[in-house]
């Protein structure tokens, strides 16, 4: 067999293989992360007892509680929950809303005594937290890579009973491991395309919360 079939043959074998290994797994969020593995897609969840028994029918969708994190990427991040959240819960309050009315109001949503009058002003029983657990961008000539990670906690704003909470990371990678020097100059293009690409943020984070939320029970 010719060297060139022959690699085009390992190529085809090798993507069918990691095409069986990219589903998407949901377990618990107290489960071990021994079987993850660089491929899986691992979403970790919990809905505790205090949903069933009184599920929200608002929930306002809260800053991050990292004060680092870039205001465009909070941005991206608070939009995408606040879309996907709409499709499981009655009413949601976004960032622009919960902006506006903090203004209105002089509140900080970020402490605890601003965030009970907000919720009980806005008639609106349950916050959204929600944090970065990774967030990366990677590029090493040939091969690029973007990674990100959250963590939701929705709770009561009354007492911060959890009631349901979830983590999941992803990531994404452009270019690869060049066969030839004819594909080196190709990888490296591709990898610098990817790299500069500045539609795979909102993509990826917009896949991450629409994973997220898919374990949240429909209340609408």
């Amino acid at each position: 067999m010719r060297p060139g079939r022959f690699c085009a043959l390992v190529l085809l074998l090798l993507a069918a293989v990691l095409g069986a290994c990219t589903g998407t797994n949901y377990r618990s969020l107290n489960a071990s992360t021994e079987n993850e593995t660089p491929l899986s897609r691992d979403v970790y969840f919990e809905v505790s007892d205090a949903f069933y028994a009184d599920p929200p029918e608002c929930v306002f969708v809260l800053p991050p509680t990292d004060a680092g994190v870039p205001p465009l990427l909070a941005e991206v991040v608070e939009q995408a929950l606040a879309l996907r959240l709409s499709q499981k819960i009655r009413r949601v309050i976004g960032p622009h809303e919960r902006r506006a009315a903090e203004r209105d109001l002089a509140l900080d949503t970020r402490t605890a005594v601003d965030r009970h009058y907000f919720a009980r002003t806005e008639h609106c029983p349950a916050s959204l937290e929600w944090r970065l657990t990774a967030a990366s961008d990677s590029n090493f000539l040939v091969w690029s890579r973007k990674k990100i990670g959250l963590q939701v906690r929705l709770a009561r704003a009354e007492d911060d009973t959890a009631l349901w909470q979830a983590a999941h990371t992803t990531s994404r990678s452009g270019g690869g491991l060049p066969l030839s020097l004819i594909s080196l100059p190709i990888a490296a293009v591709e990898a610098t395309v990817f790299s500069q690409d500045t539609d795979q943020l909102p993509s990826m984070v917009d896949d991450v919360v629409r994973r997220l939320v898919v374990t949240l029970p429909s209340v609408r």
